[in-house]
């Protein structure tokens, strides 16, 4: 295989959650363009909608299907309609989490009730997705779940975020090894501050504002966009990738604590 092809996902279906907007919309666009069948599921039809037609615009197939993944009963059943309508299951990528309600709880002040939510949210629903895909994946696959930097930094706000984040890269490490006999590779893939509604509806900020309080604390000098993350999933999901698994990779324009003396 040439190299060129080492990139390409030509015959494969992947399954993103979360693929209606941000991240999850531009992994799935990207894995169309090399070449990917893509299912996107998400809550909101309407975001489902649009990014099917984006994806059959680049001459794939597309299936919408409308889910919550912290309904337990809803991604086996998703995952049975892509298998049936589209033939097989390749690549996973379970990208949804973050906050539901858009807010910041802090560890001292955070209810269990938000606790909870958090922890299922952006850990067991990961967990849950990557079960579920790999029983269904029949000769071999990519897991790629979507974490955070705040993993392995101190996340004022972000508290159980963070930590659920940072229990999902021992998860991803475990999934490689146990998972390794049937020639599915795991990884996680780490996004920095990246440019997304889900961004600008937390902290409150228009795509101006982001830019302005972003931007210079970035080594590279900008806010992240989700074509940056996606190339780094087209990566994992690629045989380019076939020998690496249980790894993360920061997408975050430079480590942290990197400073330019100007």
């Amino acid at each position: 295989m040439s190299i060129n092809n080492q990139f390409r996902l030509d015959g494969k279906v992947a399954v993103v959650t979360g693929g209606g907007r941000g991240i999850g919309r531009g992994i799935a666009l990207a894995f169309a363009e090399c070449g990917a069948d893509v299912a996107v599921i998400a809550r909101r039809q309407e975001d489902l909608d649009r990014v099917v037609e984006e994806i059959e615009s680049k001459g794939q197939n597309g299936l919408a299907i409308s889910a919550d993944v912290m309904d337990f009963n809803s991604i086996p059943k998703a995952l049975d309609k892509v298998c049936e309508e589209m033939g097989h299951l390749d690549i996973m990528v379970n990208n949804a989490g973050g906050n539901l309600d858009r807010k910041m709880y802090s560890l001292p002040e955070i209810s269990i009730e938000k606790f909870d939510e958090q922890l299922t949210l952006n850990m067991k629903t990961k967990w849950w997705g990557s079960q579920q895909a790999a029983k269904r994946m029949t000769e071999g696959g990519r897991i790629i779940n979507i974490i955070s930097v705040a993993a392995h930094r101190a996340s004022p706000g972000f508290g159980v975020y963070s930590a659920a984040n940072l229990g999902m890269i021992s998860m991803t490490r475990t999934f490689a090894v146990e998972l390794a006999n049937k020639k599915i590779t795991v990884n996680c893939i780490s996004p920095g501050v990246i440019l997304t509604d889900m961004l600008k509806e937390t902290l409150n900020l228009t795509d101006k504002q982001a830019h302005l309080t972003f931007d210079k604390t970035i080594p590279l000098g900008r806010i992240g966009k989700p074509e940056d993350c996606a190339t780094a999933a087209v990566f994992f999901a690629s045989p380019g990738a076939g020998w690496i698994s249980g790894q993360y990779i920061d997408i975050s324009g430079g480590p942290e604590g990197f400073t330019l003396n100007t």
